[in-house]
């Protein structure tokens, strides 16, 4: 039987879900979600914990003696912030070693979205810019197309940042941002008088790659999670599929020759 001073399985249950939800919409892959709940459970005396994890939810059953409870959470829109997944991790360790209860790891976790810092966005588009400006270089493309791309790939992203907090639909923002980046970037650099126009527009929009998600259902697919490796693998075709067409809308354009 569990002893009294336990805390009741739904708050547990609860603490598990808040914590596995922000770690799939920050960036993790379904391996740290599922230990990252099992690490919870048995730090907060459960005999055992079951995960389902899913793009779109996550499902918890936890046992403690003769007790059991089943809930489930939906998850919100996947984006990376690794700050946010290390604060929750470090929630789960504090658990671990007991320097946190229930409610107080709870209280932390709620905090976690607004107490995390984040880099201003000014400094977040201008490390956009000079990384889409220095790909550019990497594949060929001359310096005076450097400043072009710089300021079609930093504007693509302040954009990005506004439709996003708006909650406007994922896919159609990146065809929108591709398309802006790619024009702005191509147009841009015909005026300072690059012979590398197609380039330009290519790194422009090399910002909208989704990189760590890639990289997640490649993983999770190694480690037996295939259907939350195929709804990630789905979206990110999706993505690749409106940012090339936002791209060669662009081409289109300005590039009539091709």
């Amino acid at each position: 039987m569990p002893q009294t001073d336990d805390p009741p399985l739904p708050d547990i249950a609860r603490l598990c879900l808040s914590a596995g939800r922000q770690m799939l919409e920050t960036g993790a892959n379904g391996r740290t979600v599922h230990e990252g709940i099992a690490d919870i459970a048995r730090a907060l005396g459960c005999d055992g914990a079951e995960v389902l994890c899913q793009h779109q939810a996550i499902l918890v059953t936890l046992r403690r003696g003769p007790e059991s409870c089943i809930e489930m959470t939906k998850t919100g829109e996947h984006g990376v912030n690794l700050r946010q997944t290390q604060a929750i991790r470090q929630i789960i360790r504090d658990l671990l070693a007991k320097k946190l209860d229930c409610p107080a790891a709870q209280s932390a976790a709620d905090c976690v979205p607004t107490c995390t810092g984040a880099y201003p966005p000014w400094l977040v588009c201008l490390a956009t810019g000079l990384a889409c400006a220095a790909f550019g270089e990497l594949l060929g493309a001359d310096w005076a197309a450097f400043l072009p791309i710089l300021a079609a790939s930093a504007g693509g992203q302040w954009l990005r940042m506004i439709l996003m907090r708006r909650g406007h639909n994922v896919f159609v923002v990146a065809g929108i941002i591709s398309f802006l980046s790619a024009f702005v970037a191509g147009l841009g650099a015909r005026l300072c008088g690059s012979t590398q126009d197609p380039i330009a527009t290519i790194a422009a929009v090399l910002l909208l790659v989704p990189g760590v998600a890639v990289l997640n259902s490649q993983v999770d697919v190694l480690e037996g999670k295939p259907n939350l490796a195929a709804a990630r693998s789905l979206r990110v075709l999706y993505l690749l599929t409106f940012m090339a067409l936002g791209l060669v809308l662009a081409q289109a354009l300005i590039l009539p020759h091709l």
